[in-house]
């Protein structure tokens, strides 16, 4: 068997050409597990990340905790109302200091019961006298920068990252400035897929192109014929038409569910929200290896539909329920087919697959980044 050269199957994609030239990332970038370890550091690692709900985290003391990039951290809200972040990794033995979410007034690790303010602060290190040079001040829990968009809080593992105001405003503007307020969340759904993480987006950015052969019951609330794709630097969005008119492989009238139009937005890397009617759900597509990921869905609604019209909000879940499931086959199939001998590298469709051209090359540019500089 040939060694793997990770310099050679990066270069394999070139971000430089136009997509009508352009050939699309070879298999290796969807199996190899030196990939997908890069992309943890170059990726993941630096870019902003939504880790919670902002009303998850609205009262003194409460608290989220998860991994990123293979990185335990807690976030919460401390006594004065401020959010804060912090590597979850008790600086003792290296345990999470705590687990899941809830409400606390300090944290405390329930291996040898170190205790740590919401300040980051270690407060108590029992049977710790004698000691020498035992620095209290060195033993604090190292912060995260931390900041809020929308309904979400986000966390970034990155050293001095570019503030998320600035990161998210192209997307605010383009969305044409949402009324966060007016959305209540619902509920939410996680899907465990068989596929690499780039699969799922690289599905998502096609520019509809899947859908009127895969999604039958979306086809027929959407007018594809005036489906279009913008992209911006950092993320792109994907826009359809309500159906003109009825149609038979749809249980909704048209228009009842997508309202007007639907907006797919997609943030790099892994982020959507799709902007429908009533509705905003988010897909945050979560690396759990080369070849299996984890989508986590959220469900929002306007608040008028979630106090008065509960069959509309079961109705439009089961719909996106349908959708998810016809995507997981799909991308469960396309990562069996890219671990193929047969299959190398593909071509991109010009006028539909620029928002997943656009992905490919900004990981390209950040992948490219990190690997010249482990040099």
């Amino acid at each position: 068997m040939p060694s793997f050269d990770l310099k050679t199957e990066l270069s394999r994609f070139q971000a430089e050409l136009p997509i009508e030239r352009a050939w699309m990332p070879p298999s290796s970038w969807y199996t190899a597990p030196s990939i997908y370890a890069l992309e943890q550091a170059a990726v993941f690692t630096n870019s902003w990340q939504p880790i919670a709900r902002r009303a998850d985290l609205s009262a003194p003391g409460s608290f989220a905790s998860g991994v990123l990039a293979a990185q335990p951290w807690v976030a919460l809200r401390d006594a004065e109302g401020q959010l804060r972040a912090y590597h979850n990794t008790c600086r003792h033995k290296g345990r999470e200091v705590v687990q899941g979410c809830g409400r606390a007034d300090e944290l405390v690790c329930g291996y040898h019961a170190w205790t740590y303010g919401l300040d980051g602060k270690l407060k108590r290190a029992p049977q710790m006298a004698g000691v020498q040079e035992f620095d209290r001040a060195c033993m604090s829990l190292p912060p995260i920068s931390i900041d809020t968009w929308g309904l979400w809080v986000f966390i970034h593992l990155g050293s001095k990252p570019k503030p998320l105001t600035e990161h998210m405003d192209g997307l605010t503007q383009a969305l044409g400035g949402p009324d966060w307020t007016s959305f209540r969340y619902h509920s939410f759904q996680t899907w465990t897929i068989d596929c690499n993480w780039k699969v799922v987006c690289d599905n998502y950015l096609d520019g509809g192109y899947h859908i009127p052969h895969m999604h039958p019951s979306l086809d027929a609330q959407i007018d594809m014929q005036s489906y279009t794709t913008e992209v911006h630097e950092n993320f792109s969005i994907q826009s359809a038409p309500s159906s003109p008119s009825e149609d038979e492989r749809s249980d909704h009238a048209a228009g009842a569910r997508i309202g007007s139009a639907a907006r797919y937005a997609w943030l790099y890397p892994n982020w959507m929200l799709n902007r429908y009617g009533p509705c905003i759900d988010t897909n945050l597509v979560i690396p759990l290896g080369p070849d299996r990921s984890e989508v986590h869905y959220e469900f929002f609604f306007l608040a008028s539909k979630i106090d008065a019209d509960k069959s509309f909000l079961e109705d439009s879940i089961a719909q996106s329920l349908i959708t998810q499931r016809e995507d997981t086959a799909i991308c469960e199939s396309v990562q069996r087919g890219l671990a193929s001998a047969s299959y190398e590298s593909g071509r991109y469709a010009p006028q539909l697959e620029i928002g997943e051209y656009r992905f490919h090359h900004l990981l390209a540019l950040d992948l490219k980044a990190a690997q010249a500089a482990s040099r």
